[in-house]
């Protein structure tokens, strides 16, 4: 299945890419951008971009294995409350542009809601994540040479690289496929795959790189714990293998 995105979520995947790319302090420079308010529906003061839009955020942030609290702040509490609040507690949203700092009333909004858009967001982030490591790893792969022959001549490494290749394309449909129609089952195939492709694809990245790959000098074990750090925020595979059971039953 294809997914052709909109041009704003191309707009706004490119800003985002330049933007952390900059070297510039990454929150305010999002803040400065209008990116953070972007995202919010016209009634809080933003552009109205949806899902789709957040997602092509995300996939950058994760690509530069970005610590800033997009996911939490913007796409879940902010996001949720200027949707589905009332007009009270949109007007307690502030995305002040030096700071990007989010005021939040305690809206009381269905838990569910918001559990969703964040296995959402989590998984597009972690696409970016592997993307970026698999392409590092399929670099280093062609430019590493043992027994005067680049390692990613060998068989075995070959393999690994084209397994954790499936796993990124398959996260890949499952993001946009969820990003497109945010129900129960899409968003759990795309926790699953979430979980499981930012397991494998590390864990492979790691395994071809060898000792570079867990050198703190060497910006893959960035990626390493970014994958890690969103694998147990999605609490594994298996919970959303169970969740999708559920669904379909």
């Amino acid at each position: 299945m294809d997914f052709e995105l909109s041009t704003e979520a191309v707009e706004l995947a490119g800003l985002t890419r330049d933007l952390a790319s900059s070297g510039r302090p990454l929150w305010p420079a999002l803040a400065e951008a209008g990116i953070l308010a972007a995202a919010l529906p016209k009634r809080a003061g933003g552009e109205g971009y949806g899902l789709i839009e957040q997602c092509a955020i995300l996939i950058e942030l994760g690509r530069h294995a970005a610590d800033v609290p997009y996911l939490t702040s913007i796409v879940v509490a902010a996001s949720t409350i200027a949707e589905f609040g009332t007009d009270e507690q949109v007007e307690s949203l502030a995305v002040p542009a030096g700071r990007g700092e989010l005021i939040l009333a305690d809206a009381g909004i269905e838990p569910a809601t918001a559990r969703r858009r964040l296995i959402l967001g989590t998984a597009a982030q972690q696409l970016g994540v592997v993307e970026r490591a698999l392409e590092m790893t399929a670099e280093y792969a062609r430019t590493r040479v043992q027994f005067e022959r680049p390692i990613g001549s060998f068989q075995a490494v070959t393999q690994r690289l084209a397994d954790a290749w499936i796993d990124v394309e398959a996260l890949r449909l499952a993001v946009w496929q969820a990003a497109s129609r945010p129900e129960p089952a899409e968003v759990a195939t795309a926790g699953f795959w979430a979980a499981e492709a930012g397991h494998r694809v590390l864990h492979t990245a790691v395994h071809v790189h060898g000792g570079v790959g867990i050198d703190m000098d060497y910006p893959l074990h960035r990626y390493f714990l970014a994958a890690e750090d969103h694998e147990f925020r999605l609490g594994g595979a298996t919970a959303h293998l169970l969740d999708l059971a559920e669904v379909l039953s």
